[in-house]
């Protein structure tokens, strides 16, 4: 299962899935899911800016096993497609930048989650 992830002409993020752009209009899941690619190339997209280079031929993948059994994803990696004038003194730091991705952060050390109700939150009081 892979998310593509590219930019416009202007910078834009745009991810997508069989071909289809990612939008609101589609599963809260797939939403979910593309936000750690779309993360990831915001940083990318500031590396590459910062140092004056074009997002042309840039783009990332995020490639995911998805477990159908259980409806989860077992493993993720992203994937982040260079030009090959791309200078290699900047690939480990462009990884580094990646890895700050708030969202990738999230699916690395997740967050407890709690399930509530109001009833709860009266019986509480």
């Amino acid at each position: 299962m892979d998310i593509d992830i590219k930019f416009d002409i202007n910078g834009k993020i745009i991810a997508s899935y069989g071909g289809k752009e990612i939008t609101m209009d589609d599963s809260p899941y797939m939403i979910f899911l593309a936000t750690a690619g779309m993360c990831s190339a915001v940083y990318v997209r500031a590396f590459m800016t910062q140092r004056g280079m074009s997002l042309e031929e840039v783009s990332l993948t995020q490639k995911m096993k998805y477990n159908r059994m259980t409806n989860m994803i077992e493993e993720m990696e992203i994937l982040v497609n260079l030009p090959e004038a791309f200078p290699t003194k900047y690939n480990k730091a462009i990884k580094a930048t990646v890895d700050q991705c708030p969202v990738k952060q999230h699916f690395v050390k997740p967050p407890l989650v709690t399930v509530t109700t109001n009833i709860d939150i009266a019986v509480q009081a």
